[in-house]
Parts: C-alpha cells; structure tokens; sequence
C-alpha cells in the first residue's frame, strides 16, 4: 500500500501493473485515448474533453479529496456492467430484483462487475450475473434472459456514488434491465459466490441502503418493469377483446343464417 496524507493505491493494484492495472508511468497520449460513455455511445478522453493534470493524469470531473487510484487499476474511466434482472412477484405484489450482499460493505447490490480486456459489454453482463448470482442454472434460461430483444439499456456513464471513486480513477458503467416471467424466473438456481458476496436473494426494488449509485439504478429498472407488465396488461386486454369479437361475429352469423333456414322452411309450408 502507498500512502502520503490522501493519497492512497491499494497492493493488489501496484503488484498487478501490466496485467489489469496501469503503470504508474503511463502515458498522457495513451490515456486520451481511453473511452467515456456520453448519450449511449464510447467517445475517447480527448473528445470528451476530459482535463488532465500537471502530472499528465486524467482528473475525475468531481472532486472527492481522494489521490490515486485507490482499489481501480485504471487512471482515468474504469469501465463496468451492471445487469438488473426483475420481476413481478405475485404474491408479495412487489417489484423485485436479484441482489447480492457485498462482503467488503454489507450492503445489496447490482451482481455486476469490471469489463475484461477484450471483452464485450454483452459478454460482461452475462458473465458476471452467472458468476456473482446462479452458476449451477442452465445455460438456456440464462440465453433467454439475456437475449438482446429482451434488454433495455437504462444508462450509460459514470457512477461518481461509488465509494472506490478518486480524483484520477472513476467507473463508467454500462446498466440494462432484464424483466422476465414465471416461466424464466422460476427456473433461475440461486448460488453465492462467497468470495466476494455473502447473499444472493431476489429482494424489492423499493429496498434502502443500496450500494453505491444502485438505488437510483434500481428505480429505474422497477419503472422499466413497469411498463412491460403495463404493454402485458393492454396485449392481454387486446387479445380478449379480438377473441370476443370473433365470436361475437361467429354467432352473429350462425344466427343469421339459422334464421334464413327457418324462414326457407316457413315459406315452403
């Protein structure tokens, strides 16, 4: 660990320099070209117009009276995802969310995490909600929640509420919502990945003391699912009021010509 007043890099981010931490002697040149979310799109430092300091580092565009990069590897944007899956449940007539409880903070939180080197924000998602939430869940239900018609992105950028925030290392995060039914949620195998969290529970969206920015992600997401049992709600109605009409018009004409028969026969006699 460095330490001088506040100033303050965690060993775990010295000792992996060059594998998913950043030397120290990193360049300005390089770090302009590192990337920002703005309006659901990547643009580079220097197009962001992110200020650098005398040292030739990015500043964070809110103070926090913390230096160095803390426990982030990255000077600058240190990107990740945040996958929240909801639903409604019945019998509590609550909006829920999966929710792992942080070892290092005992709060519930988003079961999200950092973007690998190379990887796709996609690829982030998945992974990280099947390693932090539901390892031993089969492979086709975690497709099914994850399929792209299924996402709705609900922000991109940085998340200065996360407490590992510093005056040179920020998280830009990447958050989508994925509202499944009965028919997914009921099958998803809940297991713990101890190591980082000791929970993992489907709990309500309207819970308190969520880690970091999460709450007000996690609002989001529950208006969100809103709509989708709100389009439910008009399909359903929609359909019920077509099936009625249908055979509303099917009796409408076998009563029309049942009475044309009776009048044939009337005639006759």
């Amino acid at each position: 660990m460095s330490s001088n007043n506040n100033f303050y890099e965690a060993d775990c981010v010295i000792q992996n320099a060059g594998i998913w931490a950043d030397y120290k002697n990193v360049s300005k040149s390089e770090l302009e070209e590192r990337v920002v979310w703005r309006d659901n799109k990547l643009i580079t430092l220097k197009e962001a117009k992110i200020k650098f300091d005398e040292f030739g580092k990015p500043i964070t565009p809110i103070q926090t009276g913390k230096k160095g990069r803390g426990l982030l590897g990255r000077y600058g944007p240190n990107h990740a995802c945040d996958p929240i899956i909801t639903r409604f449940n019945l019998y509590k007539c609550k909006f829920e969310f999966i929710a792992v409880k942080r070892n290092d903070t005992g709060q519930w939180a988003i079961p999200g995490g950092m973007v690998d080197p190379g990887e796709k924000v996609s690829q982030t998602l998945r992974r990280e909600f099947t390693e932090e939430t539901c390892k031993k869940s089969d492979k086709k239900i975690i497709d099914k929640i994850f399929s792209k018609c299924n996402e709705t992105i609900l922000y991109t950028g940085p998340t200065y509420g996360d407490p590992r925030t510093t005056d040179c290392a920020w998280i830009e995060t990447y958050v989508a919502n994925y509202h499944i039914y009965y028919n997914l949620w009921s099958k998803i195998k809940l297991t713990n990945q101890p190591d980082e969290n000791s929970a993992v529970s489907w709990i309500s969206c309207n819970s308190n003391n969520l880690y970091g920015d999460h709450y007000y992600f996690v609002k989001l997401a529950k208006k969100n699912a809103i709509k989708h049992i709100y389009k439910l709600f008009l399909k359903t109605i929609t359909i019920i009021l077509l099936f009625g009409l249908i055979i509303g018009l099917y009796i409408n004409n076998y009563n029309r010509n049942n009475n044309n028969v009776i009048s044939y026969y009337n005639y006759e006699l």
